[in-house]
Formats: structure tokens, C-alpha cells, sequence
């Protein structure tokens, strides 16, 4: 009798177990809805806007304005603009004698920024240039990203690289031939790069650097966020695609365009807390707002 009496209650467990993996494998399986909804655009006063970045400790928007094309030129004629988080310009030439800023992140009081072929140190507190890193043999330096012990990354996107600033010296990362690395992310072990060309997000291992496809279809890929549902990504010419964390090699998933507006959609940022993406919109001289929507179906 208590053979079967033990006999039902393991007959019993397995079964909650595997009602238990059948739940949990169902709510794994919902697909995820990203939608976009506008809430703000500035005046239209930031000439050539290529990348924005969002500082958490001072709740500021910091764009990085190309000023004359093409971006590749030595004219000195770029700036870093402020934003409040209601997207009023409250600086306009915060940072000015640069000559094509583009991607920009922070580590402590510094804001690292990419222009042609050198990686500028801005002090947040003063917008004083502390130091500029000349690249001697960069082709054209584009996206950037902070490690968290402060190593920097950086691509090259003519030059088909990653490259690294750590202790002050500039060295080679990793070489992406044929991928024309434009945005970059770094994560904890990995760093994702979104090429230019071939239209695929890729994520690199830190230490075995062996690349993995996450996904495709993203032509004219600019700039990277990430979110809890995956990562957010922009293409120059005006398409924002979805990624979810949990697929790879899949196709991503288009979830705004406004090609037919004739705004690019540049080197993109968030605000985290607030779930809002921040899109530059290059020769649209502006940067929009918008509420980034999670639907799960």
C-alpha cells in the first residue's frame, strides 16, 4: 500500500514539473511587440546632428553636430549641443572648435567623443577639451561605447575595425573586413557592432573575440541601444528595427521609417528610466522623443 501511495505522489511531482517547464516554455515563446510613440522634437537648430547620448547622473542629452558635410572634414565647424529631457535646447554650442563629432559616451566626469580621426576628452563640467587621441592611420572613426572599468571602444567604419582606448593609448581591437563597423555596444563579455554594409547585428566575445550573428536586414546600420526586451537599432537612412534578446541570426524586425519624411535616424540613445528613445536626425537638424511601447502577444 504505500509502494502505491509513493507511486502516485512521484507520479504526481512529475507531472506539476513538467506543467511547470510547459508555462514557463509558453511565456518564453510570446513574441514581443515594440512600438514607438512620438513625443518631441526639437527646433530644427542642430546643424548635421549625427549621435546623442543620455547622462543618468545630470539628466542631460548631449548631440554631437557634424556642422558642414562632407563628415569626414578637417573644417572645425562641429559641436556638442545640451538638451533638457524635455528636449529644450539649453545649450546650443556648449562644445564648439571640433570638426565632425560623432559617437560619445561617458566614463565619469569625461564625455569620450569620435571626431575623423581622433577620440576627444570633453570635462562634463566645464565643456573643456582635456585631450584628444590622434588615430595616425584612422580612415574614419564613427560609433563609440565605454566599458565599464572604462576601456574604450571605437570603430573605424572605412578602416573595417574595432579599435581600443585604454591609459591613454590607442590600439588596434579587432579587424571586421568587408563588415564597415558603424554602432557599437559594450556589454559585460561581449560587444556588439552594427555593420554598415551587409546589414547584420553581430556580437563579438571579449575574450575568444569569435562573432555570432544576432540579426539581419538592418542596412545602413548606425547606432545601438539596448533594452529589456533586446536591442534597439538604428539605419542612417531613416529605419529603426527591433532585436529580440532571445533570438539569433534572425530577421530584425522594422518598427519605425521615416524615409518617406526624409529624416535619418543616426547614432539613437535612451533614457532608461523613462523607457524613451532619443533619434538624431542628421540633415534633419533635430532630435526626436519617443516612448518606447512593450506588447507581448
Amino acid at each position: 500500500m504505500d509502494n502505491v501511495k509513493y507511486l502516485i505522489m512521484f507520479c504526481f511531482s512529475i507531472l506539476v514539473c513538467c506543467n511547470q517547464a510547459k508555462t514557463k516554455k509558453q511565456k518564453t515563446e510570446k513574441s514581443v511587440e515594440i512600438v514607438l510613440e512620438k513625443l518631441w522634437e526639437t527646433d530644427t537648430i542642430l546643424k548635421t546632428c549625427e549621435a546623442v547620448r543620455y547622462n543618468p547622473k545630470k539628466n542631460l542629452i548631449y548631440v554631437s553636430n557634424i556642422g558642414n558635410v562632407p563628415p569626414d572634414a578637417k573644417d572645425n565647424d562641429g559641436s556638442i549641443s545640451i538638451l533638457d529631457e524635455s528636449g529644450k535646447v539649453l545649450n546650443q554650442n556648449w562644445v564648439t572648435g571640433i570638426s565632425a563629432p560623432k559617437g560619445s559616451d561617458f566614463y565619469k566626469n569625461t564625455l569620450y567623443v569620435t571626431d575623423v580621426n581622433e577620440v576627444v576628452e570633453i570635462d562634463i563640467e566645464t565643456g573643456h577639451v582635456n585631450n584628444k587621441h590622434v588615430v595616425q592611420d584612422a580612415v574614419f572613426l564613427n560609433d563609440l561605447s565605454v566599458d565599464l572599468n572604462g576601456d574604450i571602444f571605437f570603430t573605424d567604419s572605412r578602416g573595417d575595425r574595432v579599435l581600443k582606448l585604454v591609459n591613454n593609448k590607442v590600439s588596434p581591437w579587432l579587424d571586421l573586413i568587408g563588415i564597415n563597423p558603424n554602432g557599437i555596444l559594450v556589454e559585460k563579455e561581449r560587444v556588439l557592432v552594427v555593420s554598415y554594409s551587409n546589414g547584420n547585428l553581430i556580437s563579438i566575445d571579449k575574450k575568444t573575440k569569435k562573432k555570432d550573428v544576432l540579426a539581419t536586414g538592418i542596412v545602413g546600420g548606425d547606432g545601438i541601444v539596448s533594452i529589456k526586451e533586446g536591442y534597439i537599432v538604428s539605419t542612417w537612412q531613416g529605419e529603426i528595427f527591433f532585436v529580440d534578446r532571445h533570438l539569433k541570426n534572425s530577421k530584425a524586425i522594422k518598427i519605425l521609417d521615416t524615409k518617406a519624411e526624409k529624416l535619418n535616424a543616426a547614432d539613437i540613445s535612451i533614457i532608461p528610466e523613462k523607457n524613451i528613445l532619443l533619434v538624431p536626425t542628421f540633415f534633419g537638424n533635430s532630435v526626436i522623443a519617443y516612448k518606447i511601447n512593450t506588447n507581448y502577444k
